[in-house]
């Protein structure tokens, strides 16, 4: 999935804000004795102030990171409202708050800070593992990856394929029509490749205008007909230009099966060879490469 961290870390820098500004305001309710806001006595009030809105328009995302916390999240901010909203119903009977309300109070918000320093932690150490220009994950995190997805592979008895995934002549297009329109050629080429991946299909800027992916298929058929599938979706999704004719890319890939023996690194050389043979050959293609064959266990103990 794909996401903008940036702006999301700003849209709950801001609502952490507004929520400050939200308890400020409610001490001097209390302290003045006036009537404070439907923000603080509607029963509703933890969905519909700013903190609320954003816990509800990333609920996708945050059961994603991780259901539990996100639970809890939304659990602790709904405590802290209700106290609140019990302190002040009290105070304006004239009635005297009790320490109870006021520790339910202080370990609602207690926790919710705590769980929300620990997200926006979390955020950011996801931004930068994600490249700022198109959205997609740096090769910082490939390594662990690689394994994890060997080891699913494995459990579920499929093949790994790695693809690497080069654009054609992209020294030219900076050269022609510029870096600006560059980047907006790496930007549509990541949402062309990432719209055409399946969900168990991770892609990754690895550096320049190459790209990593990690395949799960039934059979080294399907993984060709992948490839062959970014190939003819790169070169029907025309970029547009303003006063110009659209941009046309093409890539080349370079795919490779992966062994159990195979670690990331002699996947990627093996991926990177089939890549140049096919620049070799003409470009706008997959070029595979096998592993080369082992030895039987026996033989290869001596």
């Amino acid at each position: 999935m794909h996401l903008e961290y940036e702006p999301m870390i700003r849209a709950l820098d801001e609502a952490l804000n507004a929520h400050l500004a939200w308890g400020r305001q409610v001490l001097r309710s209390a302290l003045t004795h006036t009537v404070p806001g439907a923000d603080v006595l509607d029963p509703a009030a933890h969905e519909v102030c700013q903190l609320g809105l954003w816990l509800r328009s990333h609920a996708g995302m945050l059961q994603g990171i991780n259901a539990h916390k996100a639970k809890a999240l939304e659990a602790a901010h709904h405590r802290m409202h209700d106290a609140i909203r019990a302190i002040m119903e009290q105070a304006q009977t004239g009635q005297a708050v009790s320490a109870a309300q006021v520790d339910a109070f202080e370990q609602a918000q207690d926790e919710l800070m705590r769980l929300l320093t620990a997200l926006k932690g979390r955020l950011v150490t996801e931004a930068i593992r994600h490249d700022p220009l198109t959205g997609l994950p740096l090769r910082h995190g490939l390594e662990h990856d690689f394994s994890d997805f060997q080891k699913a592979c494995r459990r579920n008895q499929a093949f790994f394929y790695l693809a690497m995934i080069d654009a054609d002549h992209f020294k030219a297009v900076n050269d022609r029509l510029g870096h600006q329109v560059g980047d907006q050629a790496l930007r549509h080429l990541a949402r062309t490749l990432r719209k055409n991946m399946r969900g168990n299909e991770p892609i990754y800027r690895f550096g320049g205008e190459e790209f990593v992916v990690l395949l799960q298929t039934h059979s080294a058929e399907d993984a060709q007909h992948a490839a062959q599938r970014l190939l003819e979706a790169v070169r029907t999704a025309l970029m547009p230009l303003s006063q110009q004719e659209p941009l046309a890319l093409s890539v080349t890939i370079g795919l490779t099966q992966v062994q159990d023996e195979d670690d990331l690194s002699s996947a990627l050389q093996r991926a990177d060879q089939a890549m140049y043979a096919g620049k070799q050959a003409g470009r706008n293609r997959f070029m595979l490469l096998d592993a080369p064959a082992q030895p039987p266990l026996a033989q290869r103990a001596g």
